[in-house]
Parts: C-alpha cells; sequence; structure tokens
C-alpha cells in the first residue's frame, strides 16, 4: 500500500526547509581543502595509494562530518564502516556512510560524493565499499588505514582489510602520522580551544557557588554542566566527573555519594565548543582544609609558573621533564604525586579526549621538542586534582584558565 500523499508531502516539506538553512561549517572550505592537502602530502611521504579514515576524529578534522553516534558497540547487524577516501592522484573525496545521514552530509560537511552502503550485513556492506571502490580503479597499491581507530571494531576491520588484500592491495597502518597531522593546531582550532576553556571556568566557578555538604556528586555535577552549558559549551567526549577524593577515585563516575563536612571533592570537566576541548579541573575542600592540604596545593601550583617558562617552543621535552621533576623534589613531593605531565587535547568525540601526544614528568629517554600552536593539558597532581589547558605558541607558552591554580576552601 502507498504512503498517504498528504503525509508524504508534508514530511517533504520539512525535508526541504531544512535543507534550505546555510550550510553549517566550523572552518572554511579553503581550511578543509588545506588540511586534505596535508593528508595528501602525508600518503606521498608514506608511500600510500589509498587512504582509509575511519576514526570519527579524522573525518570531522578533513571534512567537516560528525555524529553523534558512530556505532561503536552497535548491533552486528549495523557494521561501522563510515570511512572517508582520499586518493594520493585525485583531489577528490568519497564518504561511504548510511541509509539516513545524507541530510547531515549534505548540511555539515564539504562532502560531495557520499555513498550510501546497505547496513543489513557486515559482508553485504563491504561488496557495496569494495566494488564502488574497484569501479574508480582505486583497489591497487599501498592502502592507509588507521588501526588504532576504534572504527571499525575488530572484526569489522578485519573483515575489510581481508577483502581489500584479497583484491591485490598491500595494508598500511598510518594510525599515528594521520593523527599527527591535528596537533598543530590553525588559528581558528586555538581559538575554539579558548572559548572552551572559557566555558570549563564557568563551570568551576557554578560548582563554587553552590557546593555544600548535603549535596549528592550527581547534584553537583549537574550545576557544573548548567554553567557550563549557559556559557555556550556543548557534551564533551568523557564524563565530566565530580568525585569525592582521594584522587585514586580519578576515573571514577559521579555517584549519589552525599558530600560532607571534611570531603574534599575533585571536579574534571572539559569546556566544549565546536567539538574542541580544553580540560581544567580544580579540588573544593568542604569546611577548613587541613595546612598540609594547602602547603601541598601551593606546592601543584607552583609548577604551572614554571612549566610556562621552561617548556617553550623548540625546547627539548625531556629538559622540561628534568626541570619538573627537580622542582617536585625540592618541594618534598616526589614519590607521593600521581601521574603528572601533560597530553594533547583537541578536537574529540566519545568515548575519549584525550589524544596522541603525551609527556610524562621524570621521564628522560624522551625524544622531540615542544611545537608551536599545539595544546596539552598539565596535571600537577600529588594528592589533589589541579589540571589546566596549556598553549605553546612562538611568543609563549601559557595557561588557559583564568582561575587561581590551588584547591579553593568552601567555608561551611
Amino acid at each position: 500500500m502507498s504512503p498517504d500523499p498528504r503525509y508524504a508531502a508534508y514530511i517533504r516539506a520539512e525535508l526541504d526547509a531544512m535543507l534550505a538553512r546555510p550550510k553549517e561549517l566550523h572552518f572554511t572550505t579553503e581550511e578543509y581543502r588545506e588540511r586534505q592537502n596535508k593528508a595528501r602530502a602525508l600518503m606521498a611521504e608514506q608511500q600510500v595509494d589509498l587512504l582509509l579514515i575511519s576514526s570519527p576524529e579524522a573525518i570531522a578534522w578533513l571534512c567537516g562530518h560528525a555524529l553523534r553516534w558512530n556505532k561503536g558497540q552497535s548491533p552486528s547487524d549495523w557494521p561501522a564502516l563510515q570511512t572517508l577516501v582520499l586518493r594520493h592522484d585525485s583531489d577528490r573525496l568519497v564518504l561511504f556512510e548510511t541509509n539516513g545521514h545524507e541530510e547531515m552530509i549534505e548540511m555539515h560537511s564539504v562532502v560531495t560524493d557520499a555513498r550510501i552502503y546497505p547496513e543489513r550485513d557486515v559482508e553485504e556492506a563491504l561488496d557495496f565499499i569494495v566494488g564502488e571502490l574497484r569501479s574508480e580503479g582505486w583497489l591497487n597499491g599501498r592502502v592507509g588505514v588507521e588501526q588504532w581507530s576504534y572504527i571499525p571494531n575488530r572484526y569489522v576491520g578485519g573483515r575489510f582489510e581481508a577483502r581489500l588484500r584479497e583484491a591485490g592491495c598491500e595494508i598500511v597502518d598510518v594510525s599515528l602520522p594521520v593523527r599527527a597531522l591535528r596537533r598543530v593546531k590553525s588559528a581558528q582550532e586555538l581559538q575554539y580551544i579558548e572559548k572552551a576553556a572559557a566555558i570549563c571556568d564557568a563551570g568551576l566557578i557554578a560548582v563554587r557557588d553552590v557546593l555544600q555538604p548535603g549535596m549528592t556528586e550527581l547534584e553537583v555535577w549537574s550545576e557544573m554542566l548548567r554553567g557550563m552549558v549557559a556559557a555556550g559549551g556543548e557534551p564533551a567526549a568523557l564524563h565530566e566527573s565530580v568525585v569525592v577524593g582521594p584522587i585514586e577515585q580519578g576515573h571514577a563516575f559521579s555517584t549519589r555519594r552525599e558530600i560532607k563536612r571534611g570531603d574534599y571533592v575533585w571536579v574534571d570537566p572539559c569546556g566544549v565548543y565546536n567539538h574542541y576541548h580544553a580540560n581544567v579541573a580544580a579540588t573544593f575542600f568542604v569546611g577548613e582544609a587541613p595546612e598540609e592540604a594547602l602547603e601541598i596545593s601551593a606546592i601543584q601550583a607552583g609548577a604551572y609558573e614554571l612549566l610556562c617558562q621552561t617548556a617553550r617552543v623548540g625546547t627539548p621535552i625531556r629538559e622540561t621533564n628534568r626541570v619538573l621533576k627537580e622542582y617536585y623534589e625540592d618541594a618534598g613531593t616526589w614519590g607521593l604525586h600521581n601521574w603528572t605531565g601533560g597530553y594533547e587535547l583537541g578536537l574529540s568525540f566519545p568515548p575519549d579526549w584525550v589524544g596522541e601526544f603525551q609527556y610524562t614528568i621524570g621521564e628522560e629517554d624522551v625524544e622531540g621538542v615542544f611545537l608551536a600552536d599545539t595544546v596539552t593539558n598539565f596535571e600537577s597532581v600529588v594528592n589533589f586534582i589541579m589540571i589546566d589547558t596549556v598553549v605553546y605558541q612562538e611568543s609563549g607558552t601559557r595557561t588557559l584558565s583564568s582561575l587561581p591554580h590551588g584547591v579553593t576552601v568552601v567555608p561551611v
């Protein structure tokens, strides 16, 4: 039986009205084109003929396409095979996606060639994708894939690679070089991260203003989110946790635990703007803080000025690691600390906001230098969580939070 033509006309009109809205891109088409050119330069460097991009971050970075559902743990009948394809000898982009995303691709990306694969079965989906690549004459030579991406999952990715090998291709893992493309940020990316840091500060201020004994971790968490959303924030790639210490609870979920006088509550959010993350975390002591707590907090806070003085563009990472380790040793907290160092921040989607580059204070056998226009967090952690976002530029290294470093005492 055919659908009611009146209903069909109504739905068609709604869709047409949506598609008539201006395209919503976070960057200019020129910036996306520059990124694609960098990817093709990487292909030449890695001697790759065909590049299959599957990680949500890399797809979004190259063309703007982004979804909140990437089928990471979906039914086996709905395989996660969304793939952006680049060829070394062509300026074309081809995006393989599933039914229902065509309008999002049109409205939120620079992709003009989207091909919809069937979802009913992994092999049927691969029949379609491999067939399309064959029809383009692209199934030859070396094919670069992202084996470190959780999309596609192990089974689906294994079947995809097997089918490519059967077609005569050589598979090469280019996960780390592809991730490295995003390490140095553009001016627009840095602006988004600056906005994200201000959003994060707003969440911490909201916590400071409402935190009292009797609230649960989840209630404080909701107030933190309220503050960040009011400042223009959006969902983060990880749960922005509020947890009663000690720091060993650092990767726990917020719960219904009731906060009491004498608790220290650590708050670890990322502010997010257009999917770009900035991490600022703080500890709140409910009541009168012990003298030792304030002294340790001051030591942790003092590391940020030293970091900005030491971790300049071009400075060997091992030199900064050495200087910061000596600082904590002289202060009497080395050996009492938790993980202390920094990891890359930027464009992220669930399930993680932690980027590829990282450095750990205390490691000496480390190659590399700090690069201009890169961003990490820095975690100065002894007994209390203390994190800020750091930007490394030719003009200097700086932290982004406007809030003072140190434990915040909440009088009760």
